[in-house]
């Protein structure tokens, strides 16, 4: 094999190798800091809608209108749907971290990585452009991404099975621009070692670190209360009529 399709394919296992820590650390932050952040994320909404609720009837109100609590309830669902889609998928978070099963030895790490690896040089799309569009290979691909992702060894064993059947790994491999993709790989690679959640490794590994982000957290959760209780006293100034506009 051409010595910078080794690079290419070394710095894509690096690449995967990161990603999957990235998503183990995502989880274990979710279990250390999860609940308290969907609760601070869920009185943001709160507050949010608060506002918005606030604006529409001192709209109303300066128009002279009568304020139907049924079109001000369609307004806010429509007003806060990418907000509710936020807190839908911390929710969703949570509930995986909490899923997460006994962590895997070493050795068990290790195999599932060869294996892993052994899949990513028989049809990693990248460095097999003639099987795009194979939607065997794509779907078996998937399975591989998923399987690794999740520590799944027995998956990734049925996946390589029917990949050795369908694949001659020993054909040539040409891949265009190969500088340029390892340039760019390269780049990704960087990328995510310098932003979260590559960066919560470090943080969950410094005990202080931990209690500060817990402390300042229940602050700004208190501070919410407080404002969210203002915003309730603001809105029930306003004369809001039951049922729809005749």
């Amino acid at each position: 094999m051409d010595e910078k399709i080794k690079i290419y394919e070394t710095l894509l296992n690096e690449k995967a190798s990161l990603e999957k820590e990235c998503f183990e650390y995502s989880l274990d932050y979710a279990r250390e800091f999860g609940k308290q952040i969907e609760d601070l994320f869920e009185l943001k909404l709160e507050v949010v809608t608060l506002k918005k609720k606030i604006a529409y009837c001192v709209k109303k109100s300066y128009q002279n209108e009568t304020i139907y609590s049924s079109e001000l309830d369609r307004y806010i669902d429509l007003e806060i749907l990418d907000y509710q889609a936020k807190l839908d998928e911390l929710i969703e978070i949570n509930r995986a971290s909490k899923e997460k099963g006994t962590p895997i030895t070493f050795l068990d790490e290790k195999k599932i990585k060869k294996l892993y690896y052994q899949i990513v040089h028989l049809i990693h799309p990248d460095l097999h452009p003639e099987l795009v569009g194979n939607e065997t290979i794509e779907e078996l691909w998937d399975k591989a991404v998923n399987c690794y992702k999740c520590n799944d060894y027995r998956g990734l064993v049925a996946v390589y099975d029917q990949v050795i059947i369908i694949v001659n790994a020993e054909g040539d491999i040409h891949i265009d621009d190969i500088d340029n993709k390892i340039k760019q790989i390269q780049d990704e690679i960087s990328e995510i070692k310098d932003n979260e959640p590559y960066k919560y490794k470090f943080i969950l590994d410094d005990e202080d670190e931990i209690k500060e982000i817990h402390e300042n957290l229940e602050k700004e959760i208190n501070d919410y209360k407080e404002y969210k209780e203002n915003l309730e006293k603001e809105l029930s100034r306003f004369d809001i009529v039951k049922g729809h506009e005749a």
